[in-house]
């Protein structure tokens, strides 16, 4: 027999998520207005999904190009699991590396990167390079990105 999981979110929940998601920067009272809701049950939901864990903070979306950061890429790298400690202690350091995942597959870990220049890109690339062999992928559009 299967165990089936249970979200500890309900419907009202979620509708309040997906409001956090496209703004957090929104009121209570305005997501109470779309979700059909009070102020203070919203805000009591919110607190809940918080302490839960489920809202795990509330970040500004910066935009990489308006930083003349305009060269996104995936980067993986192939390494020995020794290794990791030192490459995330690089990573945190690198203000290029927007993203770095243990995954699965013949690569060990892929980073998301926002680059100024080519160049640029290919420095980090070398850097990386350090704790083993990488494959570098440039983006040319992203036409679906959920937040």
């Amino acid at each position: 027999m299967k165990a089936k999981f249970e979200s500890p979110v309900d419907t009202l929940g979620m509708d309040i998520l997906r409001e956090l998601q496209m703004n957090a920067r929104s009121g209570f009272s305005e997501i109470g207005r779309r979700v059909g809701l009070s102020s203070p049950a919203v805000a009591e939901r919110v607190y809940k999904m918080e302490e839960a864990g489920i809202i795990r903070g509330y970040h500004a979306d910066i935009h990489p190009g308006l930083l003349g950061r305009d060269i996104t890429a995936f980067i993986t790298l192939t390494t020995r699991p020794e290794s990791y400690p030192k490459i995330y202690a690089f990573a945190e350091k690198q203000m290029e590396i927007l993203e770095c995942h243990h995954i699965s597959g013949n690569e060990s870990l892929i980073f998301k990167v926002a680059s100024g220049s080519i160049p640029q890109l290919n420095t980090l690339v070398e850097k990386l390079g350090r704790f083993g062999e990488t494959k570098t992928s440039i983006v040319f559009s992203s036409p679906v990105q959920k937040k």
